[in-house]
């Protein structure tokens, strides 16, 4: 399915464990509680991160710090990414979707398994995470699709950008929807969006699927980019 340009993948309905169980290594207290969501509808979701040249197509301007046309863009704070999708009729995927998505029906802390490596995502390899071993650290943004896509034909869902999601920021799960809809109200950082999969820069353990991190939606810096999401 292609949206002015970006191409997306189908994803089907289903349950899974949102979070992290207490024994994964390398997680944060805001990854719980590990809960049960059900995500009733399906929903179209960004093949890959919105490139530079679909940004400047559509809002006249690339702003990224690492230019390259296939690369994904970044330096987009959530209110550029939200006012991207609303001209291309999509909108952002709810962080529920982003993560149900990432897992590809994996229970691992990444959808490759246990653990990663350079040869997998871009991120900084002077670090290591779960038994794995040290790679390359690239230092900059890798052109979309560069790296294998997760079994449900995802790419970079692990490393690349940041991505921003639909809710803001909680400190926990305690409260948070179960239908895998947007949370959009509570939480002491609500006045933050929501950032998953880790980016270029990140040591690997904050690229496992169940990492989450937040910033002010007015934000923009060289590691938040995003993918587009749509409800047919």
């Amino acid at each position: 399915m292609n949206k002015a340009g970006v191409e997306m993948v189908l994803i089907e309905p289903g349950e899974f464990m949102m979070g992290s169980p207490e024994t994964e290594k390398e997680r944060s207290s805001d990854e719980g509680p590990w809960h049960k969501v059900k995500i009733t509808k399906p929903y179209y979701l960004g093949k890959y991160e919105v490139t530079q040249a679909q940004y400047e197509a559509v809002m006249g301007n690339n702003p990224s710090y690492f230019k390259g046309e296939n690369n994904p863009v970044e330096r987009v704070s959530w209110n550029d990414a939200k006012a991207f999708c609303g001209k291309i009729g999509c909108r952002l995927p709810t962080e529920a979707e982003w993560e149900y998505a990432c897992r590809a029906g994996t229970t691992t802390p990444f959808s490759f398994g246990e653990t990663i490596s350079t040869d997998q995502a871009n991120y900084d390899g002077n670090y290591t995470v779960i038994k794995g071993v040290y790679g390359v650290y690239r230092q900059k943004t890798m052109p979309v699709g560069s790296f294998q896509p997760n079994a449900w034909g995802l790419y970079d869902m692990h490393g690349n950008v940041w991505e921003w999601c639909e809710d803001v920021c909680h400190d926990s799960y305690a409260g948070a929807p179960t239908d895998g809809s947007a949370w959009t109200t509570g939480g002491l950082y609500q006045e933050w969006g929501i950032l998953r999969g880790g980016s270029w820069v990140s040591p690997p353990h904050l690229l496992r699927s169940a990492n989450r991190d937040g910033i002010v939606p007015g934000l923009s810096y060289d590691r938040p980019g995003f993918r587009a999401a749509w409800t047919p």
